[in-house]
């Protein structure tokens, strides 16, 4: 059975030979990981293709994929460290205006002390 083949101008040598069967295999194997993709499962394993081009096709994809799978890792573990440094910093906040009202109390001014717990409190909430 004869391929159908297409070619670069450079001729028969080039890397860009691609065959009618490259391209099917290709696109089943988009096919296959536009599902998996769909389904947040591994990409399917890269055929047996004879092209250069076709493997350097797949290859970039896996490197598109590898790289999202890697920002997305790193965009959890970053909200992850923005949620840990709110609490810490609502711990900081906490600690400040208990000093600060027991610094009014042992100054002998209690009402200041406590217009800063209200304050303090009402930080807290929201």
């Amino acid at each position: 059975m004869e391929e159908l083949l297409f070619e670069a101008e450079d001729g028969p040598t080039s890397a860009f030979n691609i065959t009618l069967w490259d391209v099917f295999v290709f696109v089943k194997w988009m096919d296959q990981t536009i599902t998996s993709l769909d389904r947040a499962e591994a990409l399917p394993p890269a055929p047996d293709l004879d092209s250069v081009k076709a493997k350097a096709w797949i290859q970039f994809i896996q490197r598109l994929e590898e790289r999202s799978r890697w920002n997305e890792e790193k965009k959890l573990a970053l909200e992850a460290n923005v949620i840990e440094q709110e609490v810490q910093l609502g711990q900081l906040l906490s600690h400040f205006h208990a000093n600060i009202a027991s610094l009014y109390d042992n100054l002998g001014q209690s009402q200041r002390a406590e217009e800063v717990r209200r304050r303090s409190q009402a930080v807290n909430v929201c």
